[in-house]
């Protein structure tokens, strides 16, 4: 019964004299044109029409799916690489190719990795202070840090006797 009265109605739309306001341009258009249907009756045009649709809706699902395990993946990875510059930042003095001698290091770790007092241990006497920051991979230096190396190479910097 019901199905009979969505056509009957269906049917009185498209075959009467009715109009309505198109809702992407506003013009007026007549029923007779747009193709109405039912979700029970599908017209050729609609049933192609939604059959797009669900398979842009499935191609759309997988995007996003592919997107959320690269996003999960690249995640795990940016930790991995953040823990092991973390942990290259403390082992970095002990390390064969570090320039200091690691006696002379003192770490702050933030927001700058060490002031190294360069001779120090080795003569006593400290010939050069440099504030060093280690970098694993592409890292790069932090606002912070790019301002403390501003300050540094404009010489604003001072010994304060409290």
């Amino acid at each position: 019964m019901k199905r009979n009265k969505h056509k009957e109605i269906i049917d009185t739309l498209q075959n009467g004299n009715f109009y309505a306001d198109c809702p992407c341009c506003g013009s007026e258009i007549s029923l007779k044109r747009t193709g109405l249907f039912d979700n029970d009756n599908f017209s050729e045009k609609a049933l192609e029409i939604y059959q797009g649709q669900l398979e842009f809706i499935r191609e759309r699902k997988n995007e996003l799916k592919e997107l959320r395990d690269k996003g999960a993946t690249k995640s795990g990875v940016g930790a991995r690489s953040i823990n092991i510059g973390f942990i290259m930042e403390r082992i970095a003095p002990t390390m064969k190719n570090f320039r200091f001698n690691h006696n002379d290091c003192r770490s702050l770790f933030d927001p700058i990795d060490y002031i190294i007092f360069e001779g120090l241990t080795s003569k006593g006497e400290i010939d050069k202070i440099f504030f060093v920051d280690i970098k694993t991979g592409a890292a790069r230096l932090n606002k912070r840090q790019r301002e403390i190396k501003r300050l540094i190479d404009n010489k604003k910097i001072e010994f304060k006797k409290y």
